[in-house]
């Protein structure tokens, strides 16, 4: 093994001249340059970044154990440049294959031109080695520079998104041309806007919510989708449709699987450019109030289905009274079954046999139940049927 890094000694001696290095770097340029496309200003900072590796690597080369403890500087040049040009880490990845690939064949080369009472098999052995623990490295740390420029990038452009939509939604004079240019795109003038706020219950749900929002918004056929990261748990969507439509409920919002305990929906009002851009916000917060009730069970709460409901929960206090005086008895903790079954009566057009289907119990349960329930309230269930719908629902939501 003595003899081999002897010859070692003398390689980098020799390839750490100025004619090897250039010829080094020409021949693993072409070959990263011909597997991949290269913007032509990436190009130099690619070149810088071969030559300081490769005189890095021939630095350690005939040391045991040898291998970058460090990114050298031109490669990490190169991995924030591929990420500001948006090129994709694929890309990067590819550039550290190519290289790989070129230098395989030049250790074979050169082990195949070392003088001939050497053992071959142990030189090729021990250069590639130090070859492979190299670049094993060197693409670790090239990858988390690129990452970390990623995120930096993301983060700059997410502020700055933020900060012209939290002006466009605090009445400050932006134009839906400029908005929809900082949207990517997304159309703004002369198209209904949905909002959507998705809630994550839970720290652990934050990097699900984005993945259940595009898969939301996929539901709504023709729907174009720009996404808003306030921080947060909070991620706040628009839908762009072109249809005419009067209201969410023409939309089948399919939540797929969102669990409810993990992830919330609050959904706005459809309305049209950048006014309906605010409104159906404003819609949208108002149902997530709603949408994160304590005693709230489903992902999904559209502004048009809670409407009423919202207004109660400005003043919780007042809401209570309201809730506890309509309901009377009814208001009982054990009588949830009861609730459950006058509001069924009164918000479907159902007979007493498709509601006794519905809920699962015999028709005559219903009528019993119907007539329990006007005794505990002193009046006929379809008396003030309005007020008393609103009490069931704000009761179950906040109050159970």
């Amino acid at each position: 093994m003595t003899e081999i890094v002897d010859w070692l000694q003398g390689f980098v001696v020799d390839q750490q001249s100025p004619t090897a290095v250039t010829d080094w770097v020409s021949t693993t340029a072409d070959a990263i340059i011909g597997d991949v496309e290269l913007p032509d200003d990436i190009r130099p900072i690619l070149i810088a970044a071969i030559e300081e590796h490769w005189l890095a690597f021939l630095g350690g080369v005939a040391v045991d154990d040898a291998g970058a403890t460090e990114l050298v500087p031109a490669a990490g040049d190169l991995s924030v440049q591929i990420a500001r040009h948006h090129l994709g880490l694929p890309v990067l990845l590819k550039i550290y294959q190519s290289a790989q690939e070129a230098s395989w064949d030049f250790a074979v080369d050169v082990v195949g031109h070392a003088p001939p009472d050497l053992d071959h098999e142990s030189l090729l052995v021990w250069f590639w080695t130090k070859a492979n623990r190299w670049f094993a490295t060197s693409v670790e740390l090239s990858v988390a520079l690129y990452q970390e420029e990623v995120d930096r990038i993301r983060r700059r452009g997410d502020a700055r998104r933020y900060e012209l939509v939290a002006d466009v939604l605090a009445g400050r004079s932006v134009g839906s041309t400029e908005l929809s240019a900082e949207l990517g795109g997304h159309p703004i003038a002369g198209v209904a806007q949905v909002a959507v706020i998705a809630h994550a219950m839970d720290a652990d749900s934050i990097e699900g919510l984005e993945p259940a929002l595009v898969r939301l918004a996929s539901s709504i056929a023709g729907a174009r989708l720009a996404v808003v990261r306030p921080g947060g748990r909070e991620l706040w969507g628009w839908l762009a449709v072109r249809t005419t439509i009067d209201s969410v409920d023409s939309f089948e919002w399919n939540s797929r699987g969102t669990d409810p305990a993990q992830i919330r929906f609050a959904i706005g009002e459809p309305a049209n450019g950048i006014d309906g851009f605010v409104r159906s916000h404003r819609d949208a917060r108002a149902a997530q109030r709603v949408a994160l009730a304590p005693r709230r069970s489903s992902a999904v709460t559209t502004y048009e289905d809670v409407a009423a409901l919202t207004l109660l929960t400005h003043d919780p206090d007042a809401a209570e009274r309201f809730a506890r005086t309509v309901l009377r008895g009814l208001a009982a903790t054990e009588l949830a079954e009861l609730r459950d079954t006058v509001r069924h009566v009164l918000t479907t057009a159902d007979s007493a046999d498709q509601v006794a289907k519905s809920l699962g119990i015999h028709k005559n349960t219903v009528r019993y139940r119907t007539q329990q329930a006007e005794r505990l309230l002193g009046h006929p269930i379809r008396e003030r049927a309005g007020d008393l719908v609103l009490a069931l629902d704000y009761f179950t939501a906040f109050l159970t």
